[in-house]
């Protein structure tokens, strides 16, 4: 049961105001204001927290788009918590067995995972998620059986968006690094820049920001490989210009570290998938 400071604290986490909380989750504001003073919290909204937070800190969107809050759509936002409460529970499924068995192949901007016959189709959703869509394999028709290969597939592609958005986050905190310190260039000897020198070499290091925004944002459809990040952090290098080493190994974590068609079998079924 969750308690009343489990409560605030899930909120706080998630960084929701009462108001904000209400819209999600599909309450009044005077409701969770009286769940937030003590009074009981009813098991559907101690679930979706749950969920929220599962989602939250493995750097997956669990918001609904801002279209559907703006609107108040209502059976979208439904829908929304119905998703994550389901996706949450196959994420914790996948963990607790050790993760997925097969080391599945997830291509973002093509929408699917691979791995041996068995392909899993997917959409990005206007929140920034993923939505199953198909399973189908190439050696059999797909059957119940498959069930924990549909779940490990999902893990996968949930750990794919996952490092997307952390390289996003991770690439766009070292531009900003960029862009707002004053660069500092490392030389060989006593002798000084020159003026024109280090002019180049402050063209360089805005040029480098402009790439580094760029591939921020290819990282996010997956688009973006590490090897290109590692180019332009050797174009700082070339002209002594050393950023944080903290900046520089989130983004390496991101990447490294934080997935003749057949009859087709509806993979979403079990996720309850919103629409696109």
């Amino acid at each position: 049961m969750m308690t009343t400071d489990d409560f605030r604290q899930h909120l706080e986490a998630l960084r929701l105001s009462n108001g904000e909380a209400a819209d999600l989750l599909g309450v009044s504001e005077r409701s969770v204001r009286r769940w937030a003073d003590g009074e009981d919290v009813p098991g559907p909204v101690e679930a979706a927290l749950r969920a929220w937070l599962g989602l939250e800190r493995r750097h997956l969107p669990w918001k609904p788009d801002s279209i559907s809050l703006l609107w108040g759509d209502e059976d979208q936002l439904a829908r929304m918590r119905e998703y994550d409460l389901a996706l949450d529970a196959i994420l914790t499924q996948v963990e607790t067995r050790g993760g997925p068995m097969n080391p599945w192949t997830v291509d973002i901007p093509n929408g699917q995972a691979t791995f041996g016959p068995s392909t899993i189709g997917f959409y990005k959703l206007k929140n920034g998620g993923f939505s199953p869509s198909t399973y189908r394999r190439v050696d059999r028709n797909p059957s119940e059986e498959d069930r924990v290969e549909i779940e490990d597939a999902t893990y996968a592609i949930a750990l794919a968006f996952s490092r997307a958005r952390a390289a996003n986050k991770a690439l766009l905190s070292l531009v900003e690094h960029l862009q707002s310190e004053p660069p500092i260039f490392v030389r060989d000897g006593a002798t000084l820049l020159s003026e024109g020198e280090i002019d180049r070499r402050k063209r360089v290091v805005a040029e480098v920001a402009d790439e580094l925004t760029l591939l921020a944002n290819g990282a996010m459809e997956g688009e973006t490989t590490y090897r290109a990040v590692e180019a332009q952090y050797k174009r700082l290098l070339s002209v002594g210009t050393f950023p944080p080493e903290r900046l520089i190994s989130d983004i390496a974590k991101s990447f490294l570290g934080p997935i003749k068609p057949q009859r087709e079998v509806d993979a979403s079924a079990d996720l309850g998938a919103p629409p696109r």
